[in-house]
């Protein structure tokens, strides 16, 4: 198997590195996955249903994150997902690449607020 770049993927849609960023502690459903990411942005930031199951086939089939079984769930039709190793590689390659750029924008004084 070859091995892959991270960075191949780079730059992340703000929805993909959000979601890598909400599975990177725990297995959640669809519509938790909604509720984080709103919460964590404090409201700056929500996915709809449509777009959010859009994104989560393609980051299954990219192998970012993974479905995982839920324990003592009832209803076949919820599922969990997991971000993957895969998935934190990548996840830490667009950060890395967001604290360059946050990095630039401090020596510009962008962040200060005196310009």
């Amino acid at each position: 198997m070859a091995i892959r770049d991270p960075a191949g993927l780079l730059p992340l849609s703000a929805p993909v590195f959000n979601i890598l960023l909400v599975l990177g502690t725990e297995a959640m459903h669809g519509y938790g996955i909604m509720q984080e990411v709103e919460r964590r942005t404090e409201g700056r930031e929500t996915l709809l249903p449509g777009s959010l199951y859009a994104t989560i086939a393609r980051m299954v089939g990219e192998g970012l994150i993974e479905e995982v079984a839920a324990r003592g769930e009832t209803d076949a039709r919820r599922r969990l997902y997991r971000r993957t190793r895969w998935g934190r590689a990548v996840a830490r390659a667009e950060a890395e690449r967001m604290g360059m750029l946050v990095a630039l924008a401090r020596k510009q004084d962008l962040l200060s607020g005196t310009r």
